[in-house]
């Protein structure tokens, strides 16, 4: 928006509403995949019921912020800067509610592997979530500020999270190639990793939105990062 806010206060108003609630939904879902995790790794099935429950929030809040962005479009027409802004809240709140659905998969998951003695190599994918919750929070966080630097940060990491998922997988699909009682709990584990990975690669969704909002430039699948930011 231009310095001294839009001449309907009431648009102003309903951009910060907007922007409020997508924040919002950003911290709930953080807190949903730190749930599921938790449980996981804490052997907590409470932890994992509370991650599931709460999705759907999730599923209510995307709704809203999509009827709050149509709204706001139809009711004051925005341009330039400011519908930017209302779309990349849209698809983030989108993203948003596809990260916590991977919350879910992973807590339903971690609740039968609880009924299983617990595994040695669990461990081994908590390099992983911190890859992927990080990069879900510095995305938030770029989001927030309307920060293109956090955001090409984030978008950096795309590697790493990509490195990180092939190493960890493979550690856990040898288990698979030998002789094990809990094979089953070992493909769980295999799948929780694709989940994770794919909570990174939302958080890179995020962060492109950003810089589309800032820069108007779309930089998705390989698209040109703008000279300068």
């Amino acid at each position: 928006m231009e310095p001294g806010g839009h001449i309907l206060s009431t648009f102003d108003e309903a951009l910060r509403e907007l922007k409020e609630k997508t924040i919002g939904m950003g911290a709930a879902t953080q807190r949903n995949l730190q749930n599921a995790m938790r449980g996981l790794l804490e052997r907590d099935k409470e932890l994992c019921n509370q991650a599931i429950a709460d999705d759907d929030d999730e599923d209510r809040l995307e709704i809203e912020i999509d009827r709050m962005g149509m709204n706001l479009i139809i009711k004051f027409r925005p341009l330039a800067s400011d519908l930017r802004m209302v779309i990349a809240s849209m698809k983030t709140s989108s993203h948003l509610e596809r990260i916590s659905d991977q919350a879910v998969s992973i807590a339903k998951r971690a609740r039968k592997m609880l009924k299983n003695p617990e595994l040695h190599e669990l461990s081994q994918i908590e390099g992983l979530y911190q890859v992927s919750a990080g990069m879900l929070a510095d995305a938030l966080i770029a989001y927030t500020d309307n920060n293109t630097q956090m955001a090409l940060k984030v978008i950096e990491q795309e590697k790493s999270l990509k490195k990180t998922h092939k190493t960890t997988s493979r550690a856990l699909s040898k288990k698979l190639e030998g002789e094990t009682s809990q094979y089953r709990d070992y493909l769980d584990l295999v799948f929780i990793c694709r989940w994770l990975e794919r909570v990174g690669n939302l958080a890179i969704n995020i962060a492109e939105d950003v810089v589309f909002e800032e820069t108007s430039t779309d930089i998705r699948h390989g698209g040109e990062i703008p000279a300068g930011i």
